[in-house]
Protein backbone atom coordinates (compact mmCIF):
# COMPACT_ATOMS: atom_id res chain seq x y z
CA UNK A 1 0.00 0.00 0.00
CA UNK A 2 2.66 2.78 0.78
CA UNK A 3 2.79 4.26 -2.57
CA UNK A 4 5.27 6.64 -1.28
CA UNK A 5 8.02 6.78 0.98
CA UNK A 6 9.37 10.41 2.07
CA UNK A 7 12.99 10.90 3.70
CA UNK A 8 13.90 13.73 5.18
CA UNK A 9 17.27 14.59 5.30
CA UNK A 10 20.10 16.67 6.80
CA UNK A 11 21.16 18.33 9.73
CA UNK A 12 19.57 17.93 13.06
CA UNK A 13 17.98 21.05 14.55
CA UNK A 14 16.93 22.07 10.68
CA UNK A 15 12.97 21.81 11.36
CA UNK A 16 12.45 18.50 10.86
CA UNK A 17 10.12 17.64 13.56
CA UNK A 18 8.33 21.52 12.29
CA UNK A 19 7.69 19.74 8.83
CA UNK A 20 6.92 16.18 10.23
CA UNK A 21 3.54 17.55 12.08
CA UNK A 22 2.92 19.35 8.92
CA UNK A 23 3.21 16.72 6.99
CA UNK A 24 0.99 14.38 9.51
CA UNK A 25 -1.89 16.99 8.68
CA UNK A 26 -2.46 15.76 5.42
CA UNK A 27 -5.09 12.96 5.34
CA UNK A 28 -2.82 11.31 2.67
CA UNK A 29 0.31 11.29 4.86
CA UNK A 30 1.50 9.68 7.71
CA UNK A 31 4.88 11.04 9.83
CA UNK A 32 6.36 8.66 12.27
CA UNK A 33 9.58 11.02 12.90
CA UNK A 34 12.76 8.93 13.72
CA UNK A 35 10.96 5.74 13.33
CA UNK A 36 14.69 3.65 13.27
CA UNK A 37 14.20 4.17 17.39
CA UNK A 38 11.02 2.73 17.35
CA UNK A 39 11.95 -0.29 19.02
CA UNK A 40 14.16 1.51 21.44
CA UNK A 41 11.31 3.25 22.45
CA UNK A 42 9.11 0.71 23.16
CA UNK A 43 11.90 -1.85 24.99
CA UNK A 44 13.27 0.84 27.63
CA UNK A 45 9.92 2.32 28.08
CA UNK A 46 11.76 5.42 28.50
CA UNK A 47 10.77 7.93 25.66
CA UNK A 48 7.05 8.90 24.76
CA UNK A 49 5.38 8.97 21.44
CA UNK A 50 4.56 12.69 20.57
CA UNK A 51 0.70 11.63 21.65
CA UNK A 52 1.84 11.79 25.33
CA UNK A 53 2.05 7.74 25.57
CA UNK A 54 4.26 5.25 25.58
CA UNK A 55 5.08 3.76 22.13
CA UNK A 56 4.28 0.09 23.97
CA UNK A 57 0.73 1.72 25.35
CA UNK A 58 0.15 3.82 22.61
CA UNK A 59 -3.18 2.69 20.50
CA UNK A 60 -1.67 3.48 17.13
CA UNK A 61 1.03 1.67 17.37
CA UNK A 62 -0.28 -1.11 19.25
CA UNK A 63 -2.55 -1.47 15.87
CA UNK A 64 0.50 -1.54 14.39
CA UNK A 65 2.09 -4.54 16.26
CA UNK A 66 -1.33 -6.31 15.64
CA UNK A 67 -0.85 -6.18 12.06
CA UNK A 68 2.13 -7.18 11.85
CA UNK A 69 1.58 -10.65 14.10
CA UNK A 70 -1.41 -10.68 11.80
CA UNK A 71 1.14 -10.62 8.31
CA UNK A 72 3.44 -12.59 9.81
CA UNK A 73 1.18 -15.08 11.08
CA UNK A 74 2.26 -15.19 15.24
CA UNK A 75 0.66 -14.59 18.16
CA UNK A 76 -0.92 -12.10 19.90
CA UNK A 77 1.87 -12.20 22.34
CA UNK A 78 4.85 -12.03 20.44
CA UNK A 79 5.99 -8.18 21.02
CA UNK A 80 7.23 -7.29 17.45
CA UNK A 81 7.77 -4.07 18.62
CA UNK A 82 10.06 -4.66 21.18
CA UNK A 83 12.11 -7.88 19.13
CA UNK A 84 15.37 -7.26 18.34
CA UNK A 85 15.19 -9.48 15.20
CA UNK A 86 12.97 -6.96 14.04
CA UNK A 87 15.05 -3.64 14.12
CA UNK A 88 14.99 -0.49 12.04
CA UNK A 89 18.46 0.20 12.20
CA UNK A 90 21.04 -2.27 13.68
CA UNK A 91 22.27 -1.38 17.05
CA UNK A 92 26.28 -2.33 16.32
CA UNK A 93 28.27 -3.38 13.35
CA UNK A 94 31.81 -3.67 12.80
CA UNK A 95 33.89 -0.86 11.54
CA UNK A 96 35.23 -3.00 8.50
CA UNK A 97 31.86 -3.51 7.09
CA UNK A 98 30.88 -0.05 7.71
CA UNK A 99 34.02 1.33 5.76
CA UNK A 100 32.83 -1.04 3.03
CA UNK A 101 29.34 -0.10 2.88
CA UNK A 102 29.92 3.53 3.22
CA UNK A 103 32.28 3.25 -0.23
CA UNK A 104 29.19 1.03 -1.73
CA UNK A 105 26.68 3.74 -0.11
CA UNK A 106 28.84 6.55 -2.44
CA UNK A 107 29.01 4.65 -5.43
CA UNK A 108 25.28 4.40 -5.52
CA UNK A 109 25.15 1.38 -7.68
CA UNK A 110 21.92 -0.86 -5.98
CA UNK A 111 23.39 -3.93 -7.51
CA UNK A 112 26.63 -3.53 -5.95
CA UNK A 113 25.24 -2.44 -2.68
CA UNK A 114 23.15 -5.36 -2.21
CA UNK A 115 25.94 -7.90 -2.92
CA UNK A 116 28.30 -6.06 -0.58
CA UNK A 117 25.02 -5.80 2.39
CA UNK A 118 24.63 -9.07 1.89
CA UNK A 119 27.90 -10.68 2.64
CA UNK A 120 29.66 -7.54 4.94
CA UNK A 121 26.88 -5.67 5.98
CA UNK A 122 24.02 -7.94 6.85
CA UNK A 123 22.67 -6.00 9.78
CA UNK A 124 22.07 -3.41 8.03
CA UNK A 125 20.54 -5.34 4.75
CA UNK A 126 18.33 -6.88 7.49
CA UNK A 127 17.08 -3.51 9.33
CA UNK A 128 16.27 -1.95 6.02
CA UNK A 129 14.13 -5.05 5.09
CA UNK A 130 12.83 -5.05 8.47
CA UNK A 131 11.67 -1.07 7.89
CA UNK A 132 9.80 -1.58 4.64
CA UNK A 133 8.18 -4.23 6.34
CA UNK A 134 7.13 -1.78 9.51
CA UNK A 135 6.09 1.16 6.82
CA UNK A 136 4.10 -1.31 4.97
CA UNK A 137 2.08 -1.99 8.33
CA UNK A 138 1.97 1.86 9.64
CA UNK A 139 0.17 2.57 6.09
CA UNK A 140 -2.25 -0.19 6.33
CA UNK A 141 -3.34 0.98 9.62
CA UNK A 142 -3.21 4.58 9.03
CA UNK A 143 -4.79 4.19 5.77
CA UNK A 144 -2.10 6.88 4.36
CA UNK A 145 -0.30 5.80 0.95
CA UNK A 146 2.31 8.68 1.23
CA UNK A 147 4.81 7.69 5.11
CA UNK A 148 7.79 10.20 6.00
CA UNK A 149 10.68 9.38 7.69
CA UNK A 150 12.70 11.95 9.24
CA UNK A 151 15.29 9.85 10.96
CA UNK A 152 17.71 12.26 8.58
CA UNK A 153 20.56 10.04 8.90
CA UNK A 154 22.78 10.15 5.36
CA UNK A 155 23.18 6.70 5.57
CA UNK A 156 20.10 4.90 6.11
CA UNK A 157 18.93 7.50 3.64
CA UNK A 158 21.00 6.06 1.23
CA UNK A 159 20.21 2.17 2.50
CA UNK A 160 16.41 2.68 1.97
CA UNK A 161 16.97 4.21 -1.34
CA UNK A 162 19.20 1.15 -2.38
CA UNK A 163 17.23 -1.31 -1.18
CA UNK A 164 13.18 -0.08 -3.15
CA UNK A 165 14.61 2.71 -5.19
CA UNK A 166 10.39 2.97 -6.88
CA UNK A 167 8.66 4.43 -3.59
CA UNK A 168 11.54 6.62 -2.65
CA UNK A 169 11.62 10.34 -2.33
CA UNK A 170 13.84 12.45 -0.12
CA UNK A 171 13.79 16.10 1.20
CA UNK A 172 16.56 17.75 1.98
CA UNK A 173 16.14 20.24 4.60
CA UNK A 174 18.37 23.36 5.13
CA UNK A 175 18.82 25.86 7.96
CA UNK A 176 21.13 28.00 8.17
CA UNK A 177 24.30 26.89 10.07
CA UNK A 178 24.86 29.33 12.15
CA UNK A 179 21.29 28.77 14.11
CA UNK A 180 22.10 25.47 13.86
CA UNK A 181 25.58 25.52 15.60
CA UNK A 182 23.88 28.13 18.26
CA UNK A 183 21.00 25.41 19.14
CA UNK A 184 23.91 22.70 19.90
CA UNK A 185 25.65 25.28 21.80
CA UNK A 186 22.77 26.30 24.30
CA UNK A 187 21.09 23.15 24.14
CA UNK A 188 24.73 20.50 24.24
CA UNK A 189 27.03 23.07 25.58
CA UNK A 190 29.31 22.77 22.88
CA UNK A 191 31.79 25.34 21.56
CA UNK A 192 31.32 27.12 18.12
CA UNK A 193 34.27 24.91 16.38
CA UNK A 194 32.57 22.05 17.23
CA UNK A 195 29.22 22.97 16.41
CA UNK A 196 30.53 24.06 12.90
CA UNK A 197 32.36 21.56 11.89
CA UNK A 198 29.07 19.11 13.09
CA UNK A 199 26.60 20.99 10.93
CA UNK A 200 29.04 21.24 7.88
CA UNK A 201 29.97 17.26 7.91
CA UNK A 202 26.32 16.30 8.40
CA UNK A 203 25.45 18.15 5.34
CA UNK A 204 28.65 17.14 3.79
CA UNK A 205 27.62 13.91 4.28
CA UNK A 206 24.06 14.27 3.02
CA UNK A 207 24.80 15.76 -0.49
CA UNK A 208 27.18 12.74 -0.65
CA UNK A 209 24.56 10.61 -0.08
CA UNK A 210 22.44 12.18 -2.86
CA UNK A 211 24.62 10.91 -5.22
CA UNK A 212 22.37 8.55 -7.81
CA UNK A 213 19.49 9.74 -6.79
CA UNK A 214 17.69 11.06 -9.49
CA UNK A 215 16.65 15.09 -9.21
CA UNK A 216 12.96 14.22 -9.57
CA UNK A 217 13.16 12.21 -6.07
CA UNK A 218 14.89 14.81 -4.80
CA UNK A 219 13.67 18.57 -3.34
CA UNK A 220 15.53 21.07 -1.08
CA UNK A 221 13.64 22.80 1.38
CA UNK A 222 15.06 25.62 3.65
CA UNK A 223 13.89 26.15 7.01
CA UNK A 224 13.56 29.89 6.65
CA UNK A 225 10.67 30.26 3.42
CA UNK A 226 9.18 27.21 5.23
CA UNK A 227 8.69 29.77 8.47
CA UNK A 228 8.63 32.70 6.70
CA UNK A 229 5.73 31.97 4.03
CA UNK A 230 4.41 27.98 5.11
CA UNK A 231 1.78 27.88 2.41
CA UNK A 232 4.01 28.21 -0.67
CA UNK A 233 6.55 26.02 0.75
CA UNK A 234 3.71 23.09 1.69
CA UNK A 235 2.34 23.79 -1.90
CA UNK A 236 5.89 22.96 -3.38
CA UNK A 237 6.45 19.67 -0.67
CA UNK A 238 2.92 18.70 -1.92
CA UNK A 239 3.54 18.85 -5.81
CA UNK A 240 6.66 17.31 -5.15
CA UNK A 241 4.85 14.52 -3.16
CA UNK A 242 2.05 14.18 -5.88
CA UNK A 243 -0.92 14.87 -3.06
CA UNK A 244 -3.33 17.42 -2.83
CA UNK A 245 -2.34 20.57 -0.66
CA UNK A 246 -4.55 21.07 2.57
CA UNK A 247 -5.16 24.25 4.42
CA UNK A 248 -4.78 22.09 8.28
CA UNK A 249 -1.22 21.79 6.87
CA UNK A 250 -0.30 25.16 8.13
CA UNK A 251 -1.23 24.46 11.75
CA UNK A 252 0.55 22.19 14.22
CA UNK A 253 -1.67 19.82 15.90
CA UNK A 254 0.62 17.24 18.17
CA UNK A 255 -1.88 15.57 19.97
CA UNK A 256 -2.72 13.34 17.02
CA UNK A 257 0.90 12.77 15.80
CA UNK A 258 2.52 9.60 16.81
CA UNK A 259 5.79 10.95 16.02
CA UNK A 260 9.26 9.13 17.43
CA UNK A 261 11.58 11.23 18.94
CA UNK A 262 12.51 14.93 17.33
CA UNK A 263 12.73 18.21 18.94
CA UNK A 264 10.82 18.44 22.16
CA UNK A 265 8.82 21.08 20.77
CA UNK A 266 6.18 17.91 19.94
CA UNK A 267 4.90 17.85 22.94
CA UNK A 268 4.35 21.57 23.52
CA UNK A 269 0.51 21.37 22.73
CA UNK A 270 -0.21 25.28 23.35
CA UNK A 271 2.12 25.72 20.36
CA UNK A 272 0.17 25.76 17.26
CA UNK A 273 1.33 28.48 15.09
CA UNK A 274 4.86 28.49 12.57
CA UNK A 275 7.46 30.62 14.03
CA UNK A 276 10.57 31.64 12.82
CA UNK A 277 13.64 30.73 15.52
CA UNK A 278 16.71 33.40 14.72
CA UNK A 279 17.77 33.71 17.96
CA UNK A 280 21.15 33.28 17.08
CA UNK A 281 21.31 36.83 15.40
CA UNK A 282 21.31 37.59 18.92
CA UNK A 283 23.02 34.62 21.47
CA UNK A 284 26.01 35.06 18.73
CA UNK A 285 28.97 37.43 19.19
CA UNK A 286 31.13 38.86 16.68
CA UNK A 287 33.99 35.94 17.93
CA UNK A 288 31.42 32.82 17.31
CA UNK A 289 30.54 34.50 13.99
CA UNK A 290 34.23 34.98 13.00
CA UNK A 291 34.65 30.69 14.17
CA UNK A 292 31.63 29.80 11.75
CA UNK A 293 33.01 31.69 8.96
CA UNK A 294 35.99 29.69 9.14
CA UNK A 295 34.70 26.47 9.50
CA UNK A 296 31.55 26.31 7.71
CA UNK A 297 30.89 29.76 5.70
CA UNK A 298 31.97 27.88 2.21
CA UNK A 299 29.13 25.13 3.09
CA UNK A 300 26.98 27.82 4.50
CA UNK A 301 26.79 29.53 1.31
CA UNK A 302 27.04 27.26 -0.83
CA UNK A 303 23.39 25.65 1.06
Amino acid sequence: MTRQLVYIAGAGRSGSTLLDLLLNNSSQVQSVGEVHRLNWYARTNRELCTCGKPVIECPFWLRVQAQAQRALGVSEDEPLLKTKEMLLWPENVGRTATIIQKAALVLGNRWLYNLVARWFCRAHYQAAQNALFWYEMICRVSGCPVLVDSTKDPRRLKVLYLTDPEPFKLIYLVRDGRAVAASAMRRENEDMETAARNWASANRRSVWAQHGIPARKRLRVHYEQLCRDPKATMQRVCDFLEVPFEEDMLVLRKQVAHNIGGNPMRFRQGETKIQLDERWREQLSAADLKVFARVAGRWNRRL
